[in-house]
């Protein structure tokens, strides 16, 4: 399972960390998106997008178009936010073949996750309502941080699904939170207040989540 792509993504991964720490632009620019597409060849050679792992892989495909219009220019924020709004539509479709079991333990966790979303939006709203056009922003923002969730709580529940084993729902699970946080740091970082090597944890935070959702669902769809 784990082939050369797999080793080249992670390759290019502490890259890309290391550029972020260090401040290296041109490393930066190469790693971040080389990240993304040995993870999409790595999925592609293991399971050849067969089965639910098409979803998984068009939400990678999505992802670094989000990588890249992120990395080009502030400009671009929206478009890829949309990305990955886009991806985010992606894992939910790959996760959800059935609809989630009505249990005590999925309800809470739906509960937990509209709890911490909200708290995050909360924080996050006063810096977002001082950029421009802040309205739409908000708005946007608010339909991406609710996808978001959505994503966050699928893969949680693949944990209560019978049809999901415990080592590849535990990836997924683990893979989401990290992606959530990763974002939730981006937000932080660029709309309250400045963190100290802020975006080296972002994108440490994102790297180890995308790895952690594509491994379970590929342990899963493969079995």
């Amino acid at each position: 399972m784990l082939t050369w792509s797999f080793f080249a993504a992670v390759a290019f991964a502490f890259l890309d960390w290391a550029s972020t720490w260090k401040g290296w632009k041109i490393r930066l620019y190469i790693a971040k998106p080389a990240t993304l597409l040995f993870l999409i060849i790595w999925t592609y050679q293991v399971t050849q997008w067969q089965a639910g792992m098409i979803w998984f892989g068009i939400a990678l495909v999505f992802s670094l178009l989000g990588d890249i219009a992120l990395m080009l220019n502030a400009r671009y924020f929206m478009v890829g936010l949309a990305s990955f709004l886009l991806a985010h539509l992606s894992f939910l479709i790959g996760f959800n073949h059935l609809p989630p079991p009505l249990t005590l333990g999925t309800i809470l966790m739906a509960v937990l996750v509209g709890i911490s979303a909200a708290r995050v939006l909360r924080t996050l709203k006063p810096g977002i309502l001082k950029v421009p056009r802040k309205k739409r922003f908000l708005t946007a923002v608010v339909a991406y941080g609710f996808t978001l969730a959505l994503m966050v709580f699928s893969a949680l529940v693949t944990n209560f699904r019978s049809e999901w084993e415990v080592l590849p729902a535990a990836l997924c699970a683990g893979g989401a939170i990290l992606f959530y946080i990763s974002d939730t740091l981006l937000g932080y970082d660029r709309f309250v207040v400045r963190v100290k090597h802020g975006q080296s944890y972002v994108h440490l935070t994102y790297h180890l989540g995308q790895i952690g959702l594509v491994t379970g669902a590929m342990l899963h769809f493969i079995k």
